[in-house]
C-alpha cells in the first residue's frame, strides 16, 4: 500500500476513533452537565480517615464501612507486604504508608496474625520499623497515644506573627498545601492532645524494633549532618532543637495565645463550601486543632468540616476510599471540553449535547463562568496585592486558592467555544489573573505568584519527607504560553476578518511581553538534553510536549529577539529526542522513575496519555504526516477500545459507558482528554481540514 493510502486509511480509522471517543464522553457526562474523574491516592488518606472517624467518636464506622474501608486497602497492598507511593505494583515502596495501611486495618478488626498482616510487618521492620515514619505518621500515633508527642518536630504557633516580608520565613514562604497543612498542626502541637481509650498502649508494638525505646530516628542527627556535609539539613535540626528548648518559655509569654488566636483567625478566613483549603491533610488538621482549641464538635464550623471532608470520599465496587482533595470537575470537563472542541465533534446541539451547560442552558460557557473566582482574594494576593481576581480552582470549591492550571484551561474553553466572549469580564478578568500570577523570572507556579524557591524548609525535621515549595515550573509556564499564544492568534484572525479587535492593543503588547520573558525562562530551565521536567504530570514527555506547544505560537517572532541558535535549540533538539524516544509499537512512554534517575528519561512501557503528549508536541511543528506523528496515531487508533473504561491509575475498571476509550495501567497522572485531543489534528491533516481551534 502506497503512503498515499495508507494515509487515506488512517484518516478512516482516526476519524471512527474520535467519532468513538466523543461518544463515550457524551456517555460519560454527569447529570449536572460536566465530567468528573476519581483522584485516586494512597492509602495514606484512607487510612488517615479510619483513625480520624475512631477519634471523633461521635458516628463510629457502621460494619458495612469498615468491609468497604478494609476491601479497599488490602487491595492495594503489594505482594511483599508493603503499601506504596504509587498504585499496586508499580513500585516506590513506603515505609511510613505501610505503617499507616497496617494501622487502619488493625483499627477495621483484621487480626495482625493475617498472612498478608505479617508480610507487612516484616516490610515495616525490614525498614526501620516505627522509629523511622514521617512526620503525618507521627501525629497520628501521636493522637491515639502511641507516641509521644516530645518525639514530634516543633512547630511553634509563633510562626504566624512573623511579618510576610520577613527575609528567611513566614507562613506564606510554605506552598498552599503546606500553609494550610502547618497552621492547624502549630495548634496540635501546643494543645498535644492524646484521644485515650481509641487503642491500648501496645496496639503497635509488634512495629518497633525495640517497643521499651519508643524514639525516633527519621531526621538525621546533627552530628551525621555535620560529618556528611549536609549544612542545610544541620541547620534544619538546629533550628528544631533550639525551638524544642525555647518552647517552655514561648507558652509562658504573651504571645502564645495572640499566636493561637492568630492561627485560628487563618483557617476560619479561608473556609469556603470546600471546607479549610478543599483538601484532606488540611481539613483534617483544621477539625482536630478547633476541637483542641475548645469548639464543641458539634459547633457550626466544625460540624461543616467534617461534612466537607465526607465530600472527599469515594465509593465503588472495589470499596471506598479517601481522595486527596474534593472532586475536581473544572480540570476535568475543561480538558473534556477542549477536546471536543478541537476534535470537531461539536454539533448544532453541542450545548446540551456534549459541552457543560449549568443550571441555564443559553451558553456553553455557563458551567465555567459560574465557577470563577471574581470577588475574593485569596493566599496569592497576599504575594501580590495588585493582582485581579479571576481564576479557577480545582476542586469544586476552593475560593481562597485558585490555580493556574485550571484557570488557562477554563478560559480557553470559553474563548475557544465563542471568540467574541475575550471581550467580556470573564475572560479579561482571567487573563488579568495569569498575568499577575506570572512569577519574577518569568514562569509560572501553580498557585503561587512568586518564586516560592524555599527547600530548605523540605531539610527540616518537619519537612523532610514533604514538599513545601511551589516555584515556577516549565509544564505550568509551556501550559500558559500555548494559552495566551491560543488567544493572540485568535484576536489576529478574528480582526482579518471582521477588521475589529477581541484583545485590545495594549493588552496584546503586554501579553507578548510576559511571553516573551517566559520563553526566556524556559530557556533557561532547559537541561543539557534539551528537555524540560514536568512537575505535575510524568514526566520530561509532559514538560517538553507542553513548552514545544507554547512555543509553536512565537518561533518566528523571537527568532528576531532571541536569536535564531536559541530557537532552533528550544524547538529543535526537543523534537528530534521525542522522535528518538518513539518505542518500536508507535507509542511512548516513560515512568515515574525518571525524577529519580533522569538518565532514564522518555523510556517505558508506552501509554496512551503520554504518546497522547509526544503527538500534540511534534504536531505543534511538523506536519501530521511525518512518520513519528503517523506511527503515534496508528498506536492510538489500535490500542483503543471499547466497554468499561479503565482507570489509568491501576487498570480496574470504573464504570462503562457507550463509544471508545483507552485502557491504561500505567501511572502518569491524566488521560482520555488528552488523547482526544491529540488524534484531532493528525485526522485533519490527513484530509486537508483545518482543527476547530485554529480556525
Amino acid at each position: 500500500m502506497d503512503e498515499r493510502n495508507i494515509l487515506t486509511s488512517l484518516e478512516g480509522a482516526a476519524h471512527d476513533a474520535i467519532s468513538g471517543a466523543a461518544s463515550y464522553a457524551h456517555a460519560t457526562m454527569k447529570p449536572e452537565g460536566n465530567w468528573l474523574c476519581e483522584l485516586r491516592s494512597t492509602v495514606s488518606f484512607t487510612a488517615q480517615y479510619v483513625v480520624f472517624r475512631a477519634i471523633l467518636g461521635t458516628n463510629p464506622l457502621s460494619e458495612k464501612e469498615k468491609t468497604k474501608f478494609r476491601v479497599w486497602i488490602e487491595s492495594q497492598q503489594d505482594s511483599n507486604g508493603c503499601w506504596g507511593l504509587l498504585p499496586k505494583g508499580l513500585g516506590e515502596e513506603h515505609l511510613s504508608t505501610s505503617v499507616e495501611g497496617y494501622l487502619a486495618l488493625k483499627l477495621l478488626g483484621v487480626s495482625s496474625e493475617r498472612a498478608n498482616m505479617q508480610a507487612a510487618r516484616r516490610f515495616i521492620l525490614t525498614e526501620g520499623g516505627l522509629s523511622k515514619v514521617g512526620v503525618t505518621t507521627q501525629l497520628l500515633l501521636a493522637l491515639i497515644g502511641l507516641l509521644p508527642w516530645s518525639e514530634l518536630p516543633n512547630v511553634p504557633p509563633e510562626i504566624l506573627l512573623l511579618p510576610d516580608y520577613g527575609p528567611l520565613f513566614n507562613i506564606f514562604s510554605l506552598a498552599y498545601w503546606a500553609r494550610t497543612s502547618a497552621v492547624p498542626i502549630c495548634i496540635l502541637r501546643h494543645h498535644e492532645p492524646i484521644y485515650h481509650g481509641i487503642v491500648p498502649s501496645d496496639f503497635l508494638d509488634e512495629l518497633w524494633t525495640n517497643p521499651q525505646r519508643r524514639k525516633m530516628n527519621y531526621a538525621s542527627s546533627l552530628k551525621d549532618s555535620w560529618k556528611d556535609g549536609e549544612l542545610t539539613t544541620f541547620s534544619g535540626t538546629m533550628a528544631d532543637k533550639s525551638f524544642g528548648l525555647l518552647e517552655p518559655a514561648l507558652r509562658l509569654l504573651p504571645t502564645r495565645s495572640l499566636a493561637l488566636a492568630t492561627c485560628v483567625r487563618f483557617m476560619l478566613d479561608r473556609i469556603d463550601d470546600g471546607g479549610y483549603g478543599a483538601f484532606w491533610a488540611a481539613n483534617f488538621g483544621a477539625v482536630l486543632a478547633l476541637l483542641s482549641e475548645g469548639f464543641p464538635i458539634k459547633h457550626p464550623v466544625v460540624v461543616h468540616l467534617i461534612k466537607a471532608i465526607d465530600q472527599y470520599l469515594w465509593e465503588d465496587e472495589e470499596g471506598s476510599r479517601m481522595q486527596k482533595v474534593t472532586h475536581g470537575p473544572v480540570w476535568d470537563t475543561g480538558l473534556m471540553a477542549l477536546g471536543l472542541l478541537e476534535s470537531g465533534t461539536q454539533t448544532e446541539n453541542m450545548d446540551r449535547e456534549y459541552l457543560p451547560i449549568g443550571i441555564l442552558p443559553q451558553y456553553t460557557e455557563m458551567w465555567f463562568k459560574d465557577r470563577q473566582i471574581l470577588d475574593v482574594r485569596g493566599d496569592c494576593h497576599r504575594q501580590k496585592s495588585r493582582l485581579v481576581p479571576g481564576g479557577w480552582c480545582y476542586q469544586n470549591c476552593n475560593t481562597y486558592y485558585p490555580d493556574n492550571d485550571d484557570t488557562l484551561v477554563s478560559l480557553l474553553c470559553i474563548a475557544m467555544h465563542r471568540p467574541e466572549e475575550l471581550r467580556s469580564k470573564n475572560c479579561l478578568s482571567a487573563i488579568e489573573f495569569l498575568l499577575g500570577m506570572q512569577c519574577p523570572k518569568g514562569g509560572w507556579a501553580c498557585f503561587d505568584a512568586w518564586d516560592n524557591r524555599n527547600r530548605w524548609l523540605n531539610k527540616t525535621p518537619f519537612g523532610q519527607g514533604n514538599e513545601f515549595f511551589d516555584p515556577a515550573v516549565p509544564d505550568i509556564t509551556g501550559r500558559v504560553l500555548e494559552c495566551f499564544g491560543l488567544l493572540l492568534e485568535t484576536n489576529d484572525e478574528f480582526a482579518e476578518k471582521t477588521g475589529e479587535l477581541l484583545i485590545s492593543g495594549e493588552l496584546s503588547l503586554r501579553l507578548r511581553h510576559c511571553c516573551f520573558r517566559a520563553i526566556q525562562y524556559l530557556a533557561s530551565e532547559q537541561n543539557s538534553e534539551g528537555l524540560w521536567q514536568g512537575r505535575w504530570h510524568v514526566n520530561y514527555l509532559n514538560g517538553t510536549y507542553s513548552v514545544l506547544c507554547g512555543l509553536k505560537f512565537f518561533l518566528k517572532d523571537m527568532s528576531n529577539s532571541l536569536g535564531s541558535d536559541i530557537m532552533e535549540k528550544l524547538a529543535g533538539r526537543p523534537l528530534a529526542w521525542i522522535k528518538f524516544m518513539q518505542n518500536e509499537d508507535g507509542g511512548w512512554g516513560e515512568s515515574v522513575t525518571t525524577y529519580r534517575n533522569p538518565s532514564e528519561a522518555g523510556c517505558g512501557i508506552s501509554t496512551a496519555t503520554q504518546t497522547a503528549w509526544a503527538i500534540m508536541g511534534l504536531l505543534a511543528h511538523l506536519p501530521p504526516t511525518d512518520i513519528a506523528i503517523v506511527k503515534g496515531v496508528q498506536y492510538l487508533v489500535t490500542t483503543q477500545t471499547t466497554g468499561p473504561y479503565v482507570s489509568e491509575s491501576d487498570g480496574t475498571g470504573i464504570g462503562a459507558g457507550a463509544g471508545a476509550t483507552w485502557r491504561q495501567k500505567e501511572y502518569v497522572s491524566v488521560g482520555f482528554p488528552d488523547i482526544l485531543w491529540s488524534m484531532a489534528a493528525p485526522d485533519a491533516g490527513f484530509s486537508g481540514r483545518e482543527p476547530y481551534m485554529s480556525r
